[in-house]
């Protein structure tokens, strides 16, 4: 009898502690559960608010990008009313707009002064830019394969560095004589590197005989570095 209430009592004890226990996890998965509805309901909140302010980048992008549009369009039809005269060919590559510029209209031969013909091409090309302050000019200088003249090769290296001084001028001339930034100007040398026919007749060579206006609208540092 003895063992029999023994045993009895423990049998009620652990029904009573388990019973305690499953009322403690039963408390615990509705805490939990209620933990998650709340993480739940502060995710889909946080969704709403990115959802809203991706929808106002995205309009603002397309904005922006019209706009731009906008600006390139008018800046083209600028330059090319303004140097129709002359004969020069502004052409579109993407968001880019390319002026090729015959470099004996703009050098005597052999030298890296510009002609006064050259300046008044050079200055449409400031005065149109000067009007778009958002955008940016890159001056190339491209040769043909031709070596130096015995003279020539007193006062340069090769085509190479004559090049570049010839797009240094003609971006000297446009910070120093026709206000632009020079902080919107850069310039590059290509030499022979960069042909846009084969040098094997005088045509050919005097069509890579130029100097290259790129304009374009930066987007970020990083891009200015690469162009």
């Amino acid at each position: 009898m003895h063992n029999r209430l023994i045993t009895f009592m423990m049998l009620a004890t652990i029904l009573f502690l388990s019973g305690c226990a499953t009322q403690e996890l039963k408390e615990e998965n509705e805490a939990l559960k209620l933990q998650l509805q709340q993480e739940e309901a502060s995710q889909e909140q946080l969704r709403k608010d990115y959802d809203d302010q991706l929808e106002h980048q995205e309009a603002v992008s397309k904005r922006e990008q019209t706009k731009a549009r906008s600006e390139i369009e008018a800046l083209r039809l600028d330059l090319k009313e303004a140097l129709r005269q002359n004969n020069i060919k502004v052409q579109q590559i993407e968001n880019l707009t390319v002026i090729e510029l015959d470099q004996t209209a703009l050098f005597p031969s052999g030298q890296v002064d510009l002609t006064a013909d050259g300046k008044t091409v050079i200055k449409e090309i400031a005065a149109a830019l000067n009007r778009y302050p958002n955008y940016y000019i890159r001056i190339e200088g491209h040769s043909d394969n031709m070596p130096l003249s015995a003279a020539l090769k007193e006062l340069y290296i090769s085509n190479w560095e004559l090049s570049a001084i010839r797009a240094a001028t003609v971006a000297k001339y446009m910070i120093y004589g026709l206000d632009v930034p020079r902080q919107r100007i850069s310039i590059a040398g290509y030499g022979d590197t960069r042909p846009v026919t084969d040098n094997l007749t005088p045509e050919g060579r005097g069509e890579n005989r130029r100097i290259r206006a790129v304009i374009f609208k930066p987007r970020s540092i990083k891009k200015l570095n690469v162009f």
